[in-house]
Formats: C-alpha cells, structure tokens, sequence
C-alpha cells in the first residue's frame, strides 16, 4: 500500500509474515485494477453526460438497484441478529459449541435474506425509492 510515496505495511511475526504479505499484495493490485476500471467507466459515462437512456435500460437498472437494496438491508439485518444472538446466554443444555455456531450463522443468513426479500423492515424499499425518485432516463 502507497501513500503519497510512503510504502505502508503492517506489523507481521515470522510465522504469517510470508503469506499475508502476498495476500496484501495480490488484494492491494485487485484493488488498483479495480479501481482504473472505475475511474475508466467514470470518464466515459462524464463523455455521456447527456445521454438518454431508454426504458429497457431504465428496467434494468430499477432492477439492480432493487436487488442491490434487498442485499444491504440482508446484510443490516443479519448482523443485527449476530448481535442479538451474543446476547443470549451459552448453556451446555443447547450444546453451544463451534458446529452449532457455523449453523446458526448459516440459518441467520437465510432467514434474513427472505426477511428482506419479503419486505423486511422496510429498509429496502426506502433506499430503492431514493436512489430512483430522480429522473429515470438521465443517466448521471
């Protein structure tokens, strides 16, 4: 990682000090190339800057963003019910252990995402309604 010129690391031991820093690195190149590819569409949707879009198109980006909505109001409510799942005590009558965890993470994940498919708290909808209350065919 480079900060104005400055290579930032880390503090590793000798026993993972060999894999993470590969790990970084290889994480560290996704994000640069993730990010020119960013900064590439960005300058050719500026050149588009006036460009229309046409109903299909206005369709399937209703339809991402309804989708998108729907998977961060999942995503809220799933650690919501993490959290509340701390809160309860562990007993050896329920037989908490590390299997039982990785269930009920498993279950908290599916129960949320239809939570948020079915209406969930409402927080999909109202983020899909702000994203899209602008002018559908302008594209920004």
């Amino acid at each position: 990682m480079q900060i104005d010129g400055v290579n930032l690391m880390p503090q590793m031991n000798s026993t993972n000090a060999g894999a993470q820093g590969a790990q970084m690195i290889n994480e560290a190149a996704s994000f640069q190339e993730q990010l020119k590819a960013a900064t590439k569409n960005l300058e050719t949707s500026e050149s588009k800057k006036n460009y229309i879009m046409t109903d299909d198109e206005v369709a399937q980006r209703n339809k991402e963003i309804k989708e998108a909505s729907v998977q961060l109001e999942a995503l809220l409510l799933k650690m919501m019910y993490t959290e509340m799942w701390k809160t309860v005590p562990k007993s050896e009558l329920f037989n908490d252990n590390n299997a039982m965890e990785i269930y009920r993470d498993m279950y908290n994940e599916e129960i949320t995402k239809k939570a948020a498919e079915a209406g969930g708290i409402g927080l999909a909808d109202f983020i899909y309604r702000q994203l899209t209350e602008t002018d559908p065919h302008k594209l920004y």
